[in-house]
């Protein structure tokens, strides 16, 4: 044995100076190799201008997850298609992977994105209701933290009944109609919870407190309705009386009055159109001042009031624009206008402001109402604007 182990060459370790050397010359041949490799233009790459972008959109290096809208890269595509190709997979098991990738999404809070994964998942033919009642609450949970209670709550009832006793989305559910003001149900699903949980006491306290709002909401519920229910009554009563008067009001059809919207003044909400005060009718009016250019309105013209009553508050101060001073209750005409059906003429007609009473004006003078509002023309008696003014009617 020792004759045989020292009859073998023995090799003896590399120098420093001989190992810098084999690098040395490694590195020359390699640089002569290099430089004697056939040169081609470099093709089916990354373009310099463009690289960044296409990087982005491989799905080894990209650094943002595809949003739902976006159209996926032939990469992405391919990947996606590897694994849900239904050839390698059963209907069930690309359901789990669906499920598996919600969930993913679930946790990174990219909660559209799982609830897009469920979907995918639940489209899919299989028999397993355990995965179907998993995805349904997994999506219900999606919905319930972007605030979509009503799908959430519509996810866990799919849910439910696939697995009735799926206790935490019992849970959700019962959340889903207090957000939602379901009470009925959520009564309902409180029961059954407790069927499984019988002293779980937050659901009873939940349960008592939706009793109460119950009732509260009844309550409210029954108290708009009689809101309602005067409103339209006061209405009809509106209406009524409206057209017992038979008034001229243009731009409305022959026959009764069945839409009190037919008589809102230009600027609703400003102005309260008419109504009744103790069976009277009260309406906004307009006095017109062509000599000044100006108007005023009466925001409550009572029907049974005389003109002169409101003349004579109007002018109890100097209005701003009568720089003389010149007009009162006792030195004024009044007038309205009529044009006729075919707008080729108009009718003035003066009223006597110091007896005539809004509903004679409106009813026996046949004022027209335009936008619910009638309109009459104030002028000095005798005056020069008064004198024009009538000439110029036929």
């Amino acid at each position: 044995m020792e004759n045989i182990l020292g009859s073998g060459d023995s090799k003896q370790p590399m120098t420093d100076e001989e190992r810098e050397k084999l690098a040395s010359r490694l590195d020359e041949d390699l640089d002569t190799f290099i430089d004697n490799l056939q040169k081609t233009p470099y093709k089916d790459g990354w373009k310099e201008e463009t690289w960044r972008e296409e990087m982005e959109q491989h799905p080894f290096f990209m650094t943002k997850a595809p949003k739902p809208e976006d159209e996926p890269s032939p990469l992405v595509e391919g990947l996606q298609k590897l694994r849900y190709d239904p050839d390698d997979n059963t209907p069930e098991e690309l359901a789990t992977k669906h499920k598996d990738d919600g969930n993913f999404n679930f946790k990174c809070r990219k909660y559209k994105l799982a609830i897009m994964s469920y979907q995918e998942g639940l489209k899919l033919d299989f028999q397993n209701n355990e995965l179907r009642a998993q995805m349904f609450n997994n999506m219900s949970a999606s919905h319930y933290f972007l605030k979509n209670f009503r799908s959430s709550l519509t996810a866990a009832e799919h849910a439910l009944k696939l697995k009735p006793n799926y206790e935490k989305t019992i849970l959700r559910a019962i959340n889903c109609c207090i957000q939602l003001k379901e009470f009925d149900k959520c009564l309902d699903l409180c029961d059954t919870y407790l069927k499984f949980v019988p002293e779980d006491s937050n659901i009873i306290k939940i349960k008592k407190e939706a009793i109460k709002s119950k009732k509260i909401m009844e309550m409210e519920k029954r108290k708009v309705a009689k809101i309602q229910k005067q409103k339209e009554a006061d209405q009809a009563r509106l209406l009524n009386e409206l057209n017992k008067r038979q008034l001229h009001i243009i731009g409305k059809n022959d026959g009764p009055i069945k839409e009190l919207e037919s008589l809102d003044p230009k600027v609703p909400g400003l102005i309260q159109p008419v109504h009744l005060v103790e069976n009277r009718l009260v309406w906004p009016v307009v006095f017109l001042y062509p000599e000044y250019k100006t108007s005023d309105m009466i925001q409550e013209f009572y029907e049974d009031s005389t003109f002169y009553t409101h003349l004579v508050e109007m002018f109890s101060e100097r209005p701003e624009w009568d720089v003389d001073g010149k007009y009162n209750a006792d030195v004024v005409n009044v007038y309205f206008e009529i044009v006729n059906k075919h707008k080729t003429g108009t009718k003035v007609t003066k009223i006597d402001a110091k007896t005539c009473t809004l509903f004679e004006a409106l009813t026996v003078l046949r004022c027209p109402i335009d936008n619910g509002t009638p309109v009459f023309l104030i002028f000095i008696a005798g005056s020069q604007f008064e004198k024009e003014f009538l000439a110029e009617v036929p």
